[in-house]
């Protein structure tokens, strides 16, 4: 009751202090489009914090995601790869919820190789080609645990592996088609980021939101397991290329990431459970949703944040209204209760 009472109390605060900050403006916002991308690979069955499967740990946060209250009106996609590509499960035409994709998402189970090149182009296409005579925020969230080893050798994006790391990336390689597309919209044009040709209108935004889930240690000697086997149900030794595999897809991934101002979050096993599958509102990343993170909100509203700020949930770049609704939606979660006596 007493948390009950609280909460209300939450509520008509944050009414009030809409008003007094002239929120309720007329002015028009861009919509913003979400394509969520999840990989549903064989490897994604690996252990990631202890207790979870990486793909336990991807639907957590991409559940968590959902329940955070957006700035502008959102519209979401749901995507899933495996074998040679992407498999659209909801297109932005669907409409569907919040709650409808979070359903989705929780319902997909492990699948086979990983073709993450084409399924990211093909992702970029799909975002920058829905309604792309209108000035929208375009942006894509990537859930993945990397090594690419599938994309078909006519997909747009197939290439090799890059020798030189992020930003330095080797012609040809997938890495570099993936950042171009990412960037420019053409996996051939090495522009910089953020210039889209006609027909796409001047200003337009794609952002790149990506989780990395892996592994922070390398075998130091022999074989290790295949992150990807042919068939899952197997084990196959291999040379012990992960490690260094996963060092060079940090570098990547956190880099395309800032490229287009997008917010970057590596899992590994060593990951505390609370920014492993964090709760909606918990802003300093503790476990529990309380009147800490509801100051920190309120220290920080309508203030423009780096990405990755904890208080700004809705990756907009501003900490405003939205946020303060996810803390007061989500108070008292992960938070021990207390017993009467």
């Amino acid at each position: 009751m007493r948390l009950e009472l609280k909460r209300r109390s939450l509520s008509q605060a944050a009414v009030a202090f809409a008003l007094a900050g002239g929120l309720c403006s007329s002015a028009a916002l861009a919509d913003e489009h979400v394509l969520i991308l999840l990989d549903r690979t064989g490897s994604m069955g690996g252990t990631s914090v202890p207790g979870l499967t990486r793909l336990q740990v991807a639907k957590a946060r991409i559940d968590g995601y959902l329940q955070i209250v957006p700035s502008v009106t959102t519209k979401y996609a749901f995507w899933t790869f495996e074998n040679t590509g992407p498999t659209q499960v909801f297109s932005f035409a669907d409409n569907k919820t919040p709650a409808q994709i979070s359903a989705a998402v929780n319902a997909v189970t492990l699948g086979g190789n990983t073709p993450l090149a084409g399924s990211i182009c093909a992702a970029v296409d799909s975002l920058i080609n829905y309604l792309p005579n209108q000035l929208h925020t375009k942006r894509i969230y990537l859930v993945t645990d990397g090594d690419e080893n599938s994309t078909p050798s006519l997909d747009q994006c197939y290439g090799g592996f890059s020798v030189g790391v992020w930003p330095n990336l080797t012609p040809g390689s997938w890495q570099e088609k993936v950042r171009n597309k990412a960037c420019t919209g053409s996996a051939a044009s090495s522009g910089p980021c953020g210039f889209f040709p006609p027909p796409y209108p001047p200003g337009l935004t794609l952002i790149a939101d990506i989780d990395f889930l892996f592994q922070d240690y390398v075998p130091l000697q022999g074989d290790a397991q295949v992150r990807e086997p042919d068939d899952e149900a197997k084990t196959v030794m291999g040379p012990y290329l992960a490690g260094a595999t996963a060092a060079s897809e940090v570098s990547f991934f956190s880099g395309l990431s800032t490229a287009t101002k997008g917010r970057y979050a590596s899992i590994t096993q060593n990951t505390p459970p609370a920014q492993a599958t964090p709760i909606p509102g918990d802003a300093n990343l503790d476990g529990c949703v309380n009147v800490t993170d509801r100051t920190k909100v309120l220290a920080e509203y309508g203030t423009k944040v780096p990405s990755g700020t904890g208080s700004d949930f809705n990756r907009n770049g501003t900490v405003d209204t939205g946020d303060y609704q996810t803390v007061l939606n989500n108070f008292g979660r992960g938070c021990p209760q207390t017993v009467r006596e």
